[in-house]
């Protein structure tokens, strides 16, 4: 994997993380990630199905931002009305 696609994996996680989507997460041996969800499962997933995984929790993140169900987080971000 590219360090640019690396970054971006780490970077969606990290969001996920900062949004309380996700308790944490952490790099393992081999390429491959864990993952905490809030309901105290650790998920050990390779480079592959975490970014799939990623790409979908991100997605709902997302549309639940869109549909203002949810008030993102980050800083400097204001919902538009």
């Amino acid at each position: 994997m590219c360090a640019a696609g690396r970054e971006y994996l780490t970077a969606m996680l990290d969001v996920l993380v900062y949004e309380n989507v996700l308790v944490a997460w952490r790099r393992m041996p081999l390429g491959h990630y864990m993952i905490v969800t809030h309901e105290g499962e650790e998920l050990s997933l390779s480079r592959q199905q975490a970014e799939m995984w990623t790409q979908g929790a991100f997605a709902v993140y997302l549309a639940l931002v869109d549909q203002r169900r949810i008030t993102p987080r980050i800083p400097g971000d204001s919902p538009t009305n």
